[in-house]
This record gives C-alpha cells, sequence and structure tokens, in this order.
C-alpha cells in the first residue's frame, strides 16, 4: 500500500492511499507463449478462449501502475485538494526520477530519504552516500534541537551541497540520532540548497511521524486484521480507518465524562491508546446511565435489561 499523510505543528493525519497490486506480467506472457494454438487449429472456441486470454493480458498490462506511478497519483490528488503541502517529505523507495519530477512541477520544495549506495559528486570525488559519511568526522557533526508538536527532538546532523545523477546540485543531509555516530543514519537530499540543517531536519522529522502513523492504525483500528474477501471490501475498510484515526484526533479530551472531571495536564501528550480509552470511557458511561435509568423509572426489569444486553449470545 503506497500511502500520502499530511503533517503539521498540530498534528499527522492520513490523507488518502493506494493500493499496489504485484504485476504478474512475465508469467502471464509465459504462459501465453507455452499455450499458443497451432496455426492449423480448427476448433472455433479454442480460438475464442485464446482471444479472451490475449485480452485479459492487454487489459492487466494497461491497469498495472508501479509504486512511483501510485504515488503520482497521491501528490496530484493533493494539489488539487485545500490541504496542499508546502513542501514533501518521500519515503526513500519513492525517491525515483517519477516522483521527484512530478513534484518539481508543482513548484514545492522536497526532502527524500535515499539508500546508503546512492552515487553522489562531492568535490570532484564519486562516493556513495556510506562511504561518504565515513570521510566526516565527528565534530563537523551539529547538535540540532527541533520542536515539533510541542515535543523538542534532537539530532546530530552534516549538510553540504552535492551533485547527484538526474537532480544535479542538490543539499545532502547526514542525520544520526546520537553525537558519537553509532548505527545507522539516514540519508536525505533536498531540492532546497538554501536550507540548513534545522530547516532539513524540522521538515524530515514530520517524515519520521509517518511510521507510528502506521503502527496505530494496525495495533488500534485493525488495519490488518480485517478478513475480507473483495478488494471491494478492503477499501472500504481502509477507508474507514483512516476516517476513525482523523476522528480520534479530534477528540476533546479535556472534556468532562458526564459529571467526571477529565484533569489532564496541559504539558501533557495524550497518546493514541489514551485517545481510544477515551472512547470505551464514554460508550460505558452511557450505557451505565441508560441502564440506571430503566431501573429507576422502573420501565424494565433486570431480566429485561440482560436480554436486551446480551441478546445476541443468549440466543446465538
Amino acid at each position: 500500500m503506497v500511502t500520502a499523510a499530511i503533517s503539521t505543528n498540530d498534528r499527522l493525519d492520513g490523507f488518502d492511499y493506494r493500493i499496489y497490486h504485484r504485476s504478474f506480467q512475465k508469467q502471464e506472457r509465459l504462459y501465453l507463449e507455452h499455450t499458443a494454438l497451432p496455426d492449423d487449429e480448427q476448433d472455433i472456441n479454442a480460438w475464442r478462449r485464446r482471444l479472451l486470454e490475449l485480452l485479459n493480458f492487454e487489459l492487466h498490462k494497461r491497469q498495472a501502475r508501479t509504486r512511483s506511478q501510485l504515488a503520482v497519483e497521491l501528490i496530484d490528488e493533493m494539489e488539487a485538494s485545500d490541504v496542499a503541502p508546502n513542501a514533501y517529505a518521500v519515503d526513500s523507495s519513492l525517491f525515483t526520477p517519477v516522483v521527484i519530477g512530478r513534484i518539481q512541477q508543482t513548484g514545492k520544495p522536497w526532502v527524500a530519504d535515499s539508500q546508503k549506495n546512492r552515487i553522489l559528486y562531492y568535490k570532484g570525488q564519486e562516493y556513495n552516500c556510506e562511504t561518504f559519511q565515513q570521510t566526516i568526522p565527528k565534530e563537523s557533526f551539529r547538535k540540532v534541537t527541533v520542536s515539533v508538536r510541542n515535543k523538542e527532538q534532537t539530532r546530530w546532523v552534516f549538510t553540504c551541497s552535492v551533485r547527484i545523477r538526474r537532480y544535479g546540485k542538490v543539499r545532502f543531509a547526514i542525520i544520526y540520532d546520537n553525537p558519537d555516530k553509532k548505527g545507522d543514519p539516514i540519508y536525505a537530499f533536498s531540492s532546497m540548497l538554501t536550507w540548513n540543517a534545522h530547516k532539513i531536519l524540522s521538515v524530515r522529522l514530520h517524515r519520521w511521524d509517518i511510521e507510528p502513523f502506521h503502527e496505530q492504525i494496525k495495533q488500534f483500528l485493525g488495519a490488518e486484521d480485517s478478513q475480507l474477501q473483495t478488494e471491494q471490501g478492503v477499501r472500504k475498510h481502509l477507508t474507514l480507518v483512516f476516517v476513525v484515526n482523523s476522528l480520534l484526533k479530534s477528540i476533546d479530551l479535556w472534556s468532562p465524562i458526564g459529571e467526571l472531571p477529565m484533569d489532564w495536564s496541559e504539558d501533557v501528550q495524550p497518546t493514541f491508546g489514551q485517545r481510544c480509552r477515551r472512547i470505551v470511557f464514554e460508550v460505558f458511561h452511557d450505557l451505565i446511565q441508560t441502564i440506571h435509568h430503566w431501573i429507576e423509572t422502573e420501565s424494565k426489569t433486570v431480566t429485561q435489561i440482560f436480554s436486551t444486553l446480551f441478546r445476541r449470545l443468549l440466543y446465538a
């Protein structure tokens, strides 16, 4: 699945998605080659079946979309919306000429993650990202602290201008989460030559929030738990997951539940799980309130209440 999200200093919301269908064009072509009918075949039904197979092959070929093409569709959709982003942060798997070319057509800046083996040119020398970062001393990395959604995050960043194939001169950043350059860094390129380490990191940190977003919709909203049998059903399920995710982030956790005050500290950033639990609390509060009303007004007996609540279990 290829996803797009809109990230601001207040929140991150899933924008839309595309389902990526794996291409079996090579296998289909081999099947057609091995099942070709002889020129002297006289059975008209065999030729009809063959024609259907060829038409299906052509249909599948025209419907096939690469991940980059799906990403371009999402970019076009965002640009046509009222929430078009000011800049794009791109995953390394989508750092392709098709995607970057479309972003450049919009006139928007971009920051793209890169694999460590991408070739770059610096002062006339050829490196890949990994070998280049090995030439940079620790002292050249600058401590940069950025605040995103009232949460400060610190990274150690080195930036310089380099050249890469297809895109010419770009800004290159190597980002570590520790001052000792331990572990694997993030390699990022940007079209904005004038952006400093703070600006590049600010945009890149919004990209980091995509991974927690994916974890949240999987863990709490069942994005991967459905057992639907049709693509239409899967699409409806995923659409609801995106909508519910945004609705949960719009909940006012500070509003009271009935007469019960919710005294959240203004300095606390509620987790996604706490937002889900808030919904559960509201549902149980309304249920208990309804049961209390039935008992107090004697409009239902205990047996009727029990039967209403557990009808499916009783008569399944």
